[in-house]
């Protein structure tokens, strides 16, 4: 079957299908190797090849907060309102506060509270920043992920009211991690 690939180029793949380790991927084989391409990107570049992952729903998308409580195998949300169960199957990474660098796989989720896989080694609490996305994995040290830039602000002011509310913040911590907002916001 003839594929245009992540580079524009019209060539011969052996064969193309949604990759279940990858959800809203799709994996395209090659004679000597595979890529993969995102289904936005494949049908982009593929419009007469979407019955291939036409029955395929893309994965929610990833999200970011901050805890409001949590127990030893959950974490909420209170000012969140999923659909229930779209994140069983991907990760939930503590990005900042307490308990940060952990991360678990999400087991089941309500409306505002995900349970995770294991317990938490250290329970986050008020101050402590999230991420749910599939591209937390096990095998990679989560960090320097950048979010969206309203996202970022959004979290940048919200880490700053704890840093001062736990006396952590300071002119020179300013100087050196406020990236996102302009000085009359801070």
């Amino acid at each position: 079957m003839q594929i245009v690939d992540v580079n524009g180029t019209n060539r011969e793949a052996q064969s193309a299908a949604p990759d279940p380790a990858y959800p809203g991927f799709v994996r395209v084989e090659f004679k000597r190797h595979h890529e993969w391409m995102s289904y936005s990107e494949f049908l982009e570049k593929n419009p007469k090849l979407k019955h291939l992952i036409k029955s395929k729903a893309s994965p929610p998308p990833d999200v970011v907060g901050v805890v409001t409580k949590s127990t030893h195998h959950t974490l909420t949300d209170s000012t969140k309102s999923w659909k229930k169960e779209v994140y069983p199957g991907m990760w939930v990474w503590i990005s900042r506060g307490l308990g940060e660098g952990q991360k678990r796989k999400i087991r089941h989720n309500t409306k505002t509270t995900v349970t995770v896989d294991a317990d938490w080694e250290t329970k986050p609490d008020r101050t402590s920043q999230y991420v749910i996305s599939y591209n937390v994995q096990d095998s990679v040290r989560a960090m320097g992920n950048t979010l969206p830039q309203a996202d970022m602000k959004a979290l940048e002011k919200r880490a700053m009211q704890m840093d001062k509310a736990h006396g952590r913040l300071t002119s020179d911590s300013l100087k050196k991690n406020i990236k996102y907002l302009k000085p009359e916001e801070i």
